[in-house]
């Protein structure tokens, strides 16, 4: 029991490590702050690319769709872009950058890196394909690239110092002088030598070397899904939480989403099956009620009822915690092996139906805490809503065995009590 307990110690440590790694924060509270607008963006794709003929041809007619499609371009086409800045900002304030500045320097260096078009006319334009999130990973790399060259410059004091008694809107653009010449002298040393390779600019050879491996590790491979799944789950089921795992994979989950998002607003075929939406509805949205809702089916002891009573609604909001700790999860081997065979059987069935185009693909990203069904319906329509429903009663039914065994078990040491 005691090298168990140390086991547990060491993971729970490194997961805490990990969580607080200023790195990981700033991506995750970087992009989390850019919620607003991945939402508006979803929004605007969902209604522009609903498949009904007669709604198509209203918003065709109507101008409806142009408009429609000038948000997509604001707000989803350029996610790489907003999430730079929002990286940029938190990283920054993680390790004392004070200056607005240093975030919109990041921004002026992933423009400055960007391919550019230039048509028959002489008109030189940026493309929309590496504002979004294409260019994600890379302007990440940026982010926090140039972030910690902000702050290494004014941390050694090399700033231009303005007069005692200088409003400090003023000494800060002044301070914030220095290192923006610094910042872009090293863009436009790395675009020069990107413009030497066979790829031409950086953000298509970061794209072809590095994101797009990355997408086809997780995006294409099922089975890179189930380890996440199934390692997430056993930390659960040690008290640990997997927030930290959520923080590594949430990015590369939210491009291969975002790339879905577009091709949906442009009428394309979706290029992908996992992404944080398929992860949350196979792991989360289904998984998270089955739990409560089999134990108000078959429980009979007062325990495992309250338990079920208080974790129902809590379960279709995503809020796992009242079955964590309460049936509990937690170094409970009976309730563990439903707790990780449940969302593999769903991320499985989902998979394959999705792939034999049974059930439609998730069209883009969407809001977390949404409870089951109406997920679905947001994420593709009528077909993915009604497989959440299936899977819902399946994970009911593999859970219902292992509700009776533990009820048995609290019934009975209820009974020994009331007699006692």
């Amino acid at each position: 029991m005691a090298s168990i307990n140390g086991i547990i110690a060491k993971i729970s440590s490194w997961g805490n490590a990990v969580s607080k790694n200023t790195i990981l924060q700033a991506i995750s509270s970087g992009i989390m702050s850019m919620f607003p607008i991945i939402i508006v963006g979803s929004f605007a794709s969902l209604f522009s690319g609903i498949p009904i003929p007669a709604y198509q041809e209203f918003l065709t007619t109507s101008g409806v769709n142009v408009a429609l499609s000038a948000v997509v371009n604001a707000t989803t086409n350029m996610l790489g872009l907003f999430f730079t800045y929002g990286v940029a900002r938190s990283y920054g304030e993680n390790i004392g950058v004070k200056a607005p500045a240093a975030g919109v320097l990041a921004l002026v260096v992933y423009v400055a890196l960007m391919p550019t078009l230039t048509s028959e006319d002489g008109v030189t334009s940026l493309a929309f394909d590496y504002l979004g999130t294409k260019g994600m990973i890379l302007g990440i790399v940026i982010a926090f690239l140039a972030t910690k060259l902000f702050h290494l410059i004014v941390s050694k004091n090399i700033v231009i110092k303005m007069p005692t008694g200088t409003p400090d809107f003023v000494s800060n653009s002044f301070v914030s002088l220095i290192p923006a010449f610094a910042i872009a002298l090293c863009a436009i040393v790395v675009r020069m030598i990107f413009a030497l390779t066979p790829w031409g600019d950086a953000f298509s050879c970061f794209y072809a070397l590095i994101q797009m491996p990355i997408q086809g590790l997780i995006g294409g491979n099922i089975a890179s899904v189930v380890l996440i799944s199934v390692i997430m789950c056993l930390l659960w089921c040690f008290g640990i939480h997997p927030g930290f795992i959520t923080s590594l994979i949430g990015p590369l989950f939210m491009m291969l989403d975002g790339a879905n998002q577009a091709a949906y607003a442009a009428g394309e075929a979706l290029p992908n099956i996992i992404g944080m939406n398929f992860n949350y509805i196979t792991t989360i949205a289904i998984a998270y009620p089955a739990v409560p809702i089999a134990i108000l089916l078959v429980a009979r002891s007062a325990q495992l009822r309250t338990v079920g009573k208080v974790a129902l609604a809590p379960g279709f909001f995503g809020i796992n915690e009242p079955i964590i700790f309460g049936l509990p999860i937690v170094l409970n081997p009976v309730a563990a092996i439903p707790f990780i065979v449940t969302p593999l059987v769903n991320v499985i069935g989902m998979y394959a139906l999705q792939s034999l185009g049974i059930v439609a693909k998730c069209v883009g990203i969407l809001p977390f805490n949404i409870p089951v069904v109406i997920t679905g319906m947001l994420s593709g329509g009528i077909s993915i809503a009604i497989a959440e429903v299936v899977f819902l009663i399946i994970d009911i039914l593999i859970w219902i065995p292992f509700i009776k065994a533990m009820d048995a078990t609290r019934l009975k040491a209820e009974q020994e009590a009331q007699v006692a």
